[in-house]
């Protein structure tokens, strides 16, 4: 598990529905997580910023669920990686967000690669399920 919490009201639209971008906001503090987790040390610079999303809403969540995110690192290179979360509440799977992400050095302001640090500790990942089928690609797109 990578993050968890409870749906609070202030989630919460005009129609009693957790707002949409609640979704991705979940999905935020899980991949905050695991890259304040993969960075280490607070002197370490570098950041992240994502470049791409793709969410897909299956259920609706309501005022006082549980919520958990569970991530699996659906790849990565030098200076990427990719995440795909799976929103859930108790044993029902609420939403995925999956998300590609940049190293980025704010002194600079550029992209930039992981430290030895970063990059050690997403090989200590295990390889993901089967059943995860990534919808983004962090292929270069021509065009």
């Amino acid at each position: 598990m990578t993050w968890e919490g409870t749906v609070e009201r202030d989630w919460l639209d005009e129609l009693d529905h957790v707002n949409f971008l609640q979704y991705q906001r979940i999905a935020d503090f899980a991949s905050l997580g695991i890259w304040h987790r993969a960075k280490g040390l607070p002197e370490t610079r570098l950041e992240f910023v994502m470049t791409e999303t793709q969410v897909r809403y299956i259920r609706e969540l309501r005022l006082g669920m549980p919520v958990e995110v569970i991530s699996a690192l659906v790849a990565f290179d030098s200076k990427r990686f990719q995440l795909l979360h799976h929103i859930r509440s108790g044993e029902e799977l609420m939403c995925t967000v999956e998300t590609l992400n940049l190293c980025f050095d704010p002194d600079s302001r550029r992209v930039a690669n992981f430290s030895d640090d970063i990059a050690s500790h997403f090989l200590t990942w295990p390889t993901p399920p089967a059943d995860v089928v990534p919808k983004l690609s962090m292929t270069r797109k021509q065009g």
